[in-house]
């Protein structure tokens, strides 16, 4: 019985392609960050449609956050409370309705 099937490659063999540097970000992590904090600070509403899209929200920019360092976690920190602040408007905005 032959150890490989026709056209199957060792999955031990060293790879034929060299792994790729990832591509750099689109923009800075800072950048990003500040730009979605000012949005934040400029609405009274959850600029999201759901909970599913905010957690998603969420776990970018706190990835952002570790890439870009102590600024980086100001920054987080400071979305972190607008969001809550924008969270707390809803719900209290659903306890009128």
């Amino acid at each position: 019985m032959p150890r490989f099937a026709p056209g199957q490659t060792d999955l031990f063999a060293p790879s034929v392609e060299a792994a790729a540097d990832p591509a750099p970000p689109a923009r800075p992590p800072l950048e990003e960050l500040a730009d979605l904090l000012a949005e934040l600070r400029a609405t009274e509403r959850l600029p999201w449609a759901s909970l599913n899209v905010a957690m998603a929200v969420e776990q970018h920019y706190l990835g952002l956050a570790r890439n870009a360092g102590a600024e980086g976690q100001k920054l987080a920190a400071a979305i972190m409370d607008e969001a809550e602040r924008l969270f707390a408007a809803d719900e209290r905005e659903a306890m009128k309705r």
